[in-house]
């Protein structure tokens, strides 16, 4: 469909917009770190002109690694053992994607490439939730995993067999299909030689070992335990291990085929990192089927030149997954927004209820930026057709229920509340309580809501992230002036307008939470290509794509997204996440030995068994030590139990060394938002080291007084006992403190 405009004025606007924007945008900071956009332009330069190996090997980031390790093509096969075992998964995952879609879309107006992302898309949530039911009956193991997957193959043969038998050979009807604008031989090398550099570092720094906290804290933390208990159960100590965990079981999956929980994260990360891959893919089918190919072309390398799309890939968030999901969903509700074909309705009704549920079954918050918007999009699509709108809301509930209903079910069993931790005043919960809920609100939830401050926050989204493109937005305002009355695009505005709203008012504001509006934006900026066809515009168009591409991939190359494995010594690198004090203690402690950690919930390196909770858990010391009969909870006031009881306790329980990073709680206090309990003190140990329950404490790491800022400095100050974790000078003036000790349990 021809959606160009002849107006010149309009396209002197268009332009100034976009020479305007990326003027501003290139002349801002990094929000994060503070880095000049002008200083990395002049690295491109010098890169380019002085640097010349550089260009020769645009995939060797070793040099932003702080150690001297070895790197380059040489060590590529360390990563073949890791690579097949994530397309293992990812191929085990697709052949039930394609089983489903056998069943449910024998018939559809789907290209080839929409159909593969809804494969895929499938196939991921159903191994998903079947790894959820096997694991919760402990029957994990590489042949019960595999099992969909190997009955899938054998009903895709056999219902080949049939069809050709049949004489059907023709497994889906292409005639309905939209016909597209034809691109240059020349245009899909070009793209495909744009794509290809970020296609590869996605693929090379997948294989990066989780350094991010809440990766070790919790996305590999909880696979790691199922994995090690042999089943999946209720993790008390650790409540984000009870948010639907759609991707994070692909981890365990990847844990179990493995067979080791430290080999199974790097294959893991890998297999996490290719829903970017996806996602790539269904940006570029949703713009060709609405713009053109070249438009989709240039919406596939807008999105994966963005840097949040290394940092998704090289991190285990869950944002990876659900970013997939909203896209391949609102690509199937235009769709079926456009048809008018009843039996393509209900099919695909129903698939796109499924991937919705996938959604929300990656994140919670899906239910927000997906359920409801691609619901009310299929309502509105179908409004007038009465006979349709009943089977369009009972097909896509059906869906969503299909594929988020195990989790809620699981949840419900194991606490009462089938989205615990949310909505504890209406389901309640048996392991939370009106304390807990309180502070886990005020941590999750904006600390206001002022109208004045929305620009602010927009122009961070627009322009002041690190890791935003200036084609995202430079390229896609423009689309609303000239596309306005194209109804796809409506809808596509629509969409990013929600998410930015609903980000704004019913979040805590993390930049990561906003991602998914980074996809559909993408798909408006490659529409940019349709506005105008002179030769000004499109040229205008393409010097932007390449400059801003290439600005992109020095981002990529830079370690701002994070740290990357590049083509660095994999054993080597797998080493310099480990944190000092855990690699001695796994080095002089045994499989015998059980740690109770206090203040320490980033477990995930430690290689013995642990006792640990979370900030927004109860605090196991707390409950082990504390008197019984003293209701106040998390305060410093309440009573101790005797210390002859607490070494029962530690003894009873098998707890043999007792940790306490005293950084970690700093900074929990330091965020009053957190509210780490208060009982935890530093006389508390000292009282149960002179009961002789605990032995004089080890200091595995020292800090500098005067390296603390000084609300820090009385902070620690204002804790009861805090003179035994200070080393003061001749002067009696603090010197040293001790962030991070050890005790070990007396006999």
């Amino acid at each position: 469909m021809s959606v160009e405009s002849r107006s010149p004025i309009r396209q002197l606007i268009c332009s100034t917009w976009i020479v305007g924007f990326l003027v501003v945008f290139f002349s801002q900071d990094l929000e994060n770190n503070r880095i000049s956009r002008s200083d990395i332009w002049n690295e491109i330069w010098n890169g380019a002109i002085v640097i010349v190996p550089s260009l020769l090997n645009p995939f060797d980031v070793s040099h932003v690694s702080a150690f001297d390790v070895d790197s380059g093509w040489h060590l590529l096969a360390q990563r073949l053992p890791f690579f097949l075992i994530a397309v293992a998964v990812f191929l085990a995952a697709m052949a039930t994607g394609m089983a489903i879609t056998r069943v449910l879309l024998s018939s559809s107006v789907l290209t080839p490439c929409e159909r593969f992302v809804i494969q895929a898309g499938l196939g991921l949530s159903a191994q998903s939730l079947w790894t959820l039911m096997i694991g919760s009956w402990g029957w994990l193991s590489t042949g019960t995993l595999m099992t969909p997957a190997v009955v899938s193959i054998l009903f895709l043969s056999i219902d080949s067999i049939l069809r050709r038998r049949r004489a059907a050979d023709v497994l889906y009807d292409s005639s309905g299909r939209p016909s597209f604008e034809a691109a240059p031989r020349w245009v899909w090398m070009a793209a495909g030689l744009a794509i290809l550099p970020f296609l590869i570092l996605i693929l090379l720094n997948g294989f990066t070992p989780p350094w991010e906290f809440d990766s070790r804290e919790y996305h590999l933390q909880g696979p790691k335990e199922w994995f090690q208990a042999g089943r999946i159960t209720f993790l008390e100590h650790n409540v984000y291990t009870s948010f639907p965990f759609l991707s994070e079981m692909l981890s365990l999956d990847a844990m179990v085929v493995t067979g080791d929980w430290n080999d199974g994260a790097i294959s893991a990360k890998a297999v996490l990192a290719g829903f970017q891959l996806l996602t790539t893919m269904c940006v570029f089918a949703t713009g060709q089927r609405w713009f053109g190919t070249t438009a989709g072309l240039i919406a596939a390398i807008v999105y994966i030149s963005v840097p949040w799309t290394l940092r998704i890939s090289i991190v285990a968030y869950a944002e990876g997954a659900a970013t997939c999901f909203l896209m391949v969903t609102l690509m199937c509700g235009l769709i079926i927004s456009s048809t008018s074909d009843p039996s393509v309705q209900r099919r695909l009704t129903l698939v796109t209820g499924l991937l919705a549920g996938s959604a929300m079954a990656a994140k919670y918050p899906g239910i927000v930026s997906v359920v409801i918007p691609v619901g009310l999009l299929l309502f509105w699509s179908v409004r007038r057709q009465r006979r349709v709108l009943l089977s369009t809301i009972l097909l896509f509930c059906t869906g969503v229920l299909l594929t988020t209903g195990p989790w809620l079910v699981r949840n419900a069993v194991n606490t009462g509340n089938p989205v615990y931790p949310l909505l504890y005043s209406m389901f309640g919960a048996e392991d939370w309580s009106p304390e807990m809920d309180a502070k886990w609100k005020n941590a999750h939830s904006a600390s206001e809501h002022l109208p004045a401050k929305i620009p602010g926050y927009l122009w961070s989204v627009l322009a002041l992230n690190d890791w935003t493109s200036a084609l995202l937005f430079g390229l896609a305002v423009p689309t609303v002036l000239i596309l306005r009355k194209h109804r796809p695009s409506r809808w596509l505005w629509l969409m990013v307008v929600w998410m930015l709203v609903t980000w704004w008012a019913l979040t805590h504001r993390i930049d990561r939470f906003w991602i998914p509006v980074i996809p559909v934006t993408a798909v408006l900026a490659g529409a940019s290509w349709t506005m105008f066809s002179n030769m000004s515009w499109r040229c205008l168009l393409m010097l932007c794509v390449i400059s801003c591409s290439l600005f992109n991939l020095q981002i990529w190359r830079s370690g701002l997204p994070g740290r990357q494995v590049g083509l660095i010594d994999l054993p080597a690198a797998r080493r310099l996440p480990i944190r000092a004090d855990f690699r001695l203690l796994n080095s002089r402690l045994s499989q015998q030995d059980h740690i109770l950690m206090i203040g320490e919930a980033e477990v995930f390196d430690l290689q013995i068994p642990a006792f640990y909770n979370t900030v927004f858990d109860e605090s196991l010391f707390e409950q082990w030590t504390a008197d019984e009969s003293d209701d106040r909870y998390w305060s410093r006031e309440r009573r101790m139990r005797p210390p002859n009881e607490v070494h029962q306790v530690f003894r009873r329980k098998g707890v043999t060394h007792v940790y306490v990073n005293w950084l970690e709680i700093l900074r929990y206090r330091g965020h009053g938002n957190y509210g780490y309990t208060e009982y935890v003190t530093p006389a508390r140990l000292k009282t149960l080291e002179e009961g002789g329950v605990l032995s004089s404490p080890t200091d595995l790491t020292h800090g500098l007084w005067n390296n603390l800022q000084k609300q820090e400095q009385d902070n620690i100050s204002d804790w009861p006992g805090s003179e035994d974790l200070l080393t003061t000078d001749s002067e009696n003036v603090p010197e040293y403190w001790a962030p991070i000790r050890i005790y070990e349990v007396g006999q």
